[in-house]
């Protein structure tokens, strides 16, 4: 990825421009626990999985055709989301199942375990990504992400805002996004990368529909109140079909040094909207794995660093 300066003078953003873009961008990502969490109360899991893309595809699908009659997709596109959309898929079947078993504070700090996943991944798929294992930073990292997950899990079992169904999803979530974040570094680099999250989002919404017909109580969309509608279009729109757009303006404009750094806010502005919304709580044990975690995401940030790959990468 080019320096901040060099990527915002060729995306033609002004900085205000970005700024707002990272402001929509934290606070689309640390909102999404807290609307899923509101919807355990109306859906399951897989009908508010299905239900939430099929809206973020109804607004992709026309961007999407207007390429298509343009003749803008580039050859090979279809066939190279293939992967890609598999790992998508996995990784938001668990994330959007987890609310059910954690709280929403939770959540986006157990998932800063993307970041050791989306190493590990890349060794096997990526040859610079191997030359991390050598650094003792990222063993610290891999000790870390360890420690604060069992942490957060010893010390909300008691208070019920964790289980261990709820942490193996969110590890499943950690994985499924890490190997997304891999295999389109690898597949998808020929393609722009809004197209390139259109097909996948056209991929993956129809398997989210038949795992709800399958799996989910859809009957009950029939009884959602019409104010519920409107939040779960709101997620919708923020966590799925905008959030990738802010995301490829963020990275143009600051670069994936600044922008990994500032993500590492979202768990925490979470938390505060999980305390006025819902009263939730972290226990003591649980704030001391939540920091662990942060500090082991910026500990394998700098291994990245040192390495000489993009953090974003």
């Amino acid at each position: 990825m080019p320096a901040a300066e060099t990527a915002s003078g060729r995306s033609g953003l002004s900085r205000g421009h970005g700024a707002a873009a990272f402001a929509l961008l934290i606070f689309a990502w640390a909102s999404q626990p807290l609307f899923l969490k509101y919807f355990t109360g109306y859906l399951d899991g897989w009908t508010v999985n299905g239900v939430r893309y099929g809206m973020a595809v109804a607004i992709w699908l026309p961007y999407l055709l207007f390429h298509v009659h343009r003749g803008g997709l580039t050859p090979g596109i279809y066939r190279d989301a293939w992967i890609p959309a598999g790992c998508h898929l996995f990784g938001q079947i668990c994330w959007g199942l987890s609310p059910y078993y954690n709280d929403a504070s939770v959540m986006h700090f157990i998932g800063r375990s993307t970041f050791l996943f989306m190493i590990i991944f890349g060794f096997f798929l990526l040859h610079e990504e191997r030359l991390l294992f050598v650094r003792p930073v990222f063993w610290l990292g891999v000790a870390g992400t360890i420690a604060g997950v069992l942490f957060m899990y010893a010390g909300g079992t008691d208070i019920g805002s964790t289980s261990p169904l709820g942490v193996l999803l969110l590890l499943g979530a950690g994985a499924g996004w890490a190997s997304y974040g891999v295999t389109i570094k690898k597949y998808m680099h020929r393609h722009r990368a809004r197209l390139s999250f259109a097909v996948i989002s056209l991929y993956t919404a129809p398997a989210l529909w038949v795992a709800m017909f399958l799996m989910g109580d859809w009957a009950q969309i029939a009884h959602v109140p019409l104010p519920t509608w409107g939040w779960i279009f709101a997620s919708a729109v923020t966590g799925i079909a905008l959030a990738h757009v802010m995301l490829y303006v963020v990275l143009k404009q600051y670069g994936p040094i600044v922008s990994d750094g500032v993500f590492q806010l979202i768990p925490f502005v979470t938390v505060v909207g999980a305390y006025i919304l819902f009263g939730e709580r972290m226990t003591p044990l649980q704030w001391v794995g939540g920091c662990v975690l942060i500090g082991a995401a910026y500990a394998l940030l700098l291994a990245k660093r040192a390495a000489g790959t993009p953090p974003g990468a």
